[in-house]
């Protein structure tokens, strides 16, 4: 209905709008008051229950960020045995004793082209959109280039973790992590592709990375003008991190991990209320579906707002 009023619409470009009367000739359906309030019904506990899972998910996505604040303050340990543990003055804040501080230099290194490949006509290509801001890249949402027009872009291999330099990709944690499937790849010139060494998880540095007050830190230091801020490489690479052992380095990464998925779930059940929101907004509006007899009659008392 919105897309027919549309094509109604007078004046000229960007500055068109709807007449009075074209919107008071429109012709539309009109059920029954009863099947009218059985649709809104409907209608309602659908974008209800899409309005209780947004709730949810805003919930579990603040329980992560103390979730984070806890794990890489005092490690995997329970929030009640959080006094337990032995802790140190540092240069980046209060850690367990026996964690290490360390520049990301010394446990990544930034991956560079190798002096021979050998590529098919077609090369992939991760491009910013295609970096999410749950870090997952979807196979089907990187591109395949002629490797003539790649050139100008980075290169990167599985396991890399491409971390946005740019503003605002940066402060709004933009992050990957370049899937299996794609053993070599070019991505766009505004990330850096750090490739982890055998002292550091992946997943873990990756969840360190993505922490708010890390991109806040990191965001201080960029240069450039306004909009046109970037990070400097020696920047990121001088930046100090906590490094823990290798097995709660693990640890740390699964609890973070279960969390995730819980927000992935939330957000599947979401875009799956949104999908039959629109279909039964669709359907019903339209005839093309009809509430059953039985449950419209429990609608013939009442407003007609309702």
């Amino acid at each position: 209905m919105r897309e027919q009023l549309a094509g109604k619409m007078e004046g000229s470009t960007g500055r068109q709008r709807l007449a009075k009367h074209v919107l008071l000739d429109f012709s539309f359906p009109l059920p029954p008051l009863p099947e009218q309030r059985a649709i809104a019904h409907v209608l309602r506990a659908v974008q209800r229950a899409k309005e209780a899972t947004e709730q949810v998910i805003a919930a579990v996505r603040e329980l992560k960020k103390s979730l984070m604040r806890h794990l890489f303050t005092y490690g995997p340990v329970p929030v009640d045995q959080a006094e337990a543990v032995e802790m140190k003055d540092t240069e980046i804040g209060p850690l367990p004793a026996h964690w290490r501080v360390v520049r990301l230099g010394e446990v990544v290194k930034i991956t560079k082209k190798p002096k021979r490949l050998f590529w098919t006509d077609k090369v992939p290509f991760i491009p910013m959109d295609a970096i999410p801001d749950d870090g997952t890249i979807y196979p089907w949402r990187v591109e395949w280039r002629s490797s003539k027009d790649v050139r100008s872009g980075i290169y990167c291999e599985a396991g890399d973790i491409l971390f946005a330099k740019i503003t605002p990709s940066l402060e709004n944690g933009k992050q990957a992590m370049v899937p299996l499937q794609l053993k070599h790849a070019y991505a766009t010139t505004e990330v850096y592709p750090l490739k982890p060494g055998s002292q550091v998880g992946s997943l873990f540095l990756f969840s360190f990375l993505q922490a708010s007050w890390v991109r806040r830190e990191l965001a201080g230091k960029m240069e450039g003008s306004t909009g046109r801020q970037r990070l400097p490489k020696h920047v990121l690479l001088n930046f100090s991190i906590p490094l823990p052992p290798l097995d709660e380095q693990r640890e740390i990464a699964r609890m973070l991990q279960a969390v995730d998925e819980k927000i992935r779930a939330e957000e599947g059940r979401k875009a799956a209320l949104e999908a039959l929101f629109k279909t039964l907004l669709h359907d019903l509006m339209t005839a093309k579906r009809r509430l059953p007899a039985e449950f419209v009659a429990r609608f013939k008392e009442g407003s007609p707002n309702e």
